[in-house]
């Protein structure tokens, strides 16, 4: 389950309110390793700005072991389907937005060197890097990218939270202290 469910239904677990589940679920979609990680895209390709620097700027980064914001995904082992269906967009609209064809290129590109430099790593696109693109070609401020995401998830995050307190255990983790 994706983190911002799960900050969801933990939430309400305690018996807190659904607001609360909600707000819970924003904070987590807000971090970058989830619904904030298209703007990470963008500064991504802002870095990268023409497609001769491609290969240069994601070699910088791979170099100091950064991560390559677009690219992987927890749960998808193999392309991410929604990935696939934003990039033939893209491609359709091919030579009519200088930002969506630096994305397509990018990929291509970024694609061949994750392969070279981790063989074996399923690191495909994942749904950000071209959600990213589009909303950025549609001059979207991108401090909406995240909002937008959220407000399509809200009604996921409640039938969740409705879902847990039908037959409600509290959220307990397991935690092993390792320290001194």
């Amino acid at each position: 389950m994706n983190a911002s469910t799960f900050a969801a239904r933990v939430t309400i677990s305690t018996e807190s309110d659904l607001v609360s589940a909600v707000t819970s679920a924003l904070g987590a979609m807000k971090g970058p390793l989830h619904g904030g990680a298209p703007s990470g895209v963008i500064d991504l390709l802002d870095e990268i700005e023409t497609e001769d620097r491609i290969d240069a700027v994601i070699a910088d980064k791979l170099d100091r072991g950064e991560k390559i914001m677009g690219f992987g995904h927890r749960v998808y082992r193999t392309e991410d389907p929604r990935s696939v269906i934003l990039r033939k967009k893209c491609q359709e609209l091919q030579g009519e937005d200088a930002w969506l064809d630096l994305a397509v290129a990018a990929e291509t590109r970024i694609i061949e060197q994750l392969n070279q430099r981790k063989p074996g790593r399923a690191l495909y696109t994942n749904v950000e890097f071209y959600a990213a693109a589009i909303m950025r070609s549609i001059a979207m401020p991108t401090q909406l990218f995240t909002p937008t995401f959220s407000v399509a998830r809200i009604v996921g995050w409640t039938a969740h939270a409705l879902e847990q307190q039908q037959d409600n255990v509290i959220f307990r983790p397991q935690s092993e202290y390792v320290g001194k």
